[in-house]
């Protein structure tokens, strides 16, 4: 009974650390580099923009809401919205 309770307990961990959870910056377009579909900002932060966002219409010095995930070292931008 002991080791069937740990293993519940140890695959309910394992799947909680698998769940993405997105995170969410507000930042300045320092350059917008459509080659890559990937944003820098001022801060120095690279974001690469996937589920078919574009860097299209990106000027530096606009500043936008991104929500990303980060997987793998990368930061994936799951939505970009302009900050208010």
């Amino acid at each position: 009974m002991k080791k069937l309770i740990t293993s519940v307990i140890a695959l309910g961990l394992i799947a909680s650390a698998s769940i993405a959870s997105a995170a969410e910056m507000t930042g300045r377009v320092m350059t917008a580099d459509p080659a890559t579909n990937t944003i820098i900002l001022e801060n120095g932060t690279v974001m690469e923009l996937v589920n078919g966002l574009t860097v299209e219409g990106l000027e530096p010095g606009t500043e936008v809401v991104l929500t990303y995930d980060e997987k793998e070292g990368k930061n994936l931008v799951t939505n970009i919205a302009p900050a208010s």
